[in-house]
């Protein structure tokens, strides 16, 4: 499974050009999960990440490859407790799996169950707002959650945690940026990511491989195994029949 490959390595090279820091992996440390949405008021607030008119992006990207030898969580800005205002944002998940094997279907559905976990970490006093339709993200942090010492490393912990949980999840990498230029230039990397999506949804959706026709035939194209995907799928579907 690599997909997303081309757009893990872009991710990199972006990220690379920011100082950033290694944070401690402890997922003993944890922040404590508030086991649903939590809603924090205006009043409640130290500051916003990604929020007013600050930018903020958000996006997962699932590979086979060796990029990693152990979970981590890097940073590039101020963490949770130097905030003092409103800053930009970017959280971006890179996930290392187990071989997927040759199933294109099963490569899917894992990759729709590690999409899914980030909608379930609820860390106590950061309020998470995700827009899909924009690829946005925009975090709202309790003066409480600061004074009781959150940090990137433990809100890092959090999402590390949880996709572990998911079955084939090998290594976690968790980015947070908070540099204005940095979270510009990746926003057309949230895009593409995007795009993949909607793209394996669609082909799941309409199996025939009428390549002629679909609207998705560019991002067949240009992604490395899309297209392999897609045809296996059409001829899985005709030994059915």
């Amino acid at each position: 499974m690599k997909l997303f490959d081309a757009i893990i390595d872009a991710t990199m090279a972006e990220v690379e050009k920011s100082k950033v820091k290694k944070l401690p992996v402890d997922l003993s440390c944890a922040w404590p999960d508030n086991g649903a949405s939590e809603f924090v008021m205006q009043r409640d607030s130290a500051f916003e990440l990604g929020g007013g008119t600050q930018a903020s992006l958000n996006y997962t990207c699932v590979t086979t490859s060796e990029i990693m030898e152990s979970d981590e969580i890097l940073l590039a800005g101020p963490d949770l407790s130097e905030i003092k205002g409103d800053v930009p944002f970017a959280r971006i998940v890179l996930l290392q799996t187990e071989d997927l094997g040759d199933d294109s279907e099963g490569q899917y559905r894992a990759i729709r169950e590690m999409e899914f976990a980030r909608y379930h970490v609820f860390p106590k006093g950061y309020m998470v707002r995700v827009s899909s339709m924009s690829n946005e993200e925009q975090v709202r942090v309790s003066k409480e959650a600061v004074r009781k010492g959150i940090s990137f490393a433990s809100v890092g912990a959090s999402y590390i945690k949880k996709y572990r949980e998911v079955a084939n999840v090998k290594h976690v990498r968790v980015i947070f940026l908070l540099e204005k230029e940095a979270v510009s230039n990746l926003k057309p990397y949230a895009g593409k990511v995007d795009d993949i999506t909607k793209t394996l949804t669609h082909i799941f959706d309409n199996i025939l491989a009428d390549c002629g026709h679909c609207d998705m035939k560019s991002v067949c194209d240009e992604v490395e195994g899309m297209k392999e995907m897609h045809l296996g799928l059409a001829k899985k579907k005709e030994r059915k029949e």
